[in-house]
């Protein structure tokens, strides 16, 4: 079972974002976006990387008032789509709007939460509960609630974790 949990990786960005290299050393960056590159390119993925890092506050907002209306699978899945795949600015609530309905999500009662900031004291929860676990960067993986993952990593390191606690290699005979 998955269970997607929200984290605010920059709180400090301003609503109009910020220039990548203004808050991420070039040499870390590079190497960064090499990984990233290397491991989509192995799953036959080509991700659009933004020279702008969001606000991610307005995007995490939209996806939990999906959750609670039951459309949290679906919304999220746009959100990704639209932020990776087209490289569209998921802080620009237009953007969100037209993202919820495709989803098919209550764009005017999604803008509503957002302005409310409704989930904002979820968010920062979430986030507390996250950096009391040393969870610091996106994407974390806790399985099985004993084992971390951290940042983009190769399948087979996901196969590895999973084998210790005793989920078979896909493809094998669990015979």
């Amino acid at each position: 079972m998955v269970d997607w949990v929200p984290f605010e990786l920059h709180p400090e960005i301003p609503a109009e974002g910020r220039l990548r290299d203004e808050v991420l050393p070039p040499a870390y960056r590079a190497r960064a976006e090499e990984g990233v590159n290397r491991l989509a390119a192995q799953v036959g993925l080509q991700l659009r990387l933004h020279d702008r890092l969001i606000n991610s506050r307005p995007a995490l907002q939209a996806a939990e008032f999906a959750r609670q209306h039951g459309r949290f699978e679906q919304m999220h899945h746009d959100l990704f789509r639209a932020y990776w795949d087209e490289g569209r600015d998921l802080s620009d609530i237009a953007v969100l709007r037209e993202v919820a309905g495709r989803a098919g999500v209550d764009a005017g009662g999604m803008e509503a939460a957002i302005t409310a900031n409704r989930f904002g004291d979820y968010l920062d929860a979430r986030r507390a509960e996250a950096e009391e676990l040393m969870i610091n960067g996106i994407p974390a993986h806790v399985i099985a609630d004993r084992y971390l993952v951290m940042g983009a990593q190769p399948y087979e390191l996901f196969e590895r974790v999973l084998a210790k606690v005793g989920v078979p290699k896909r493809g094998s005979d669990p015979a």
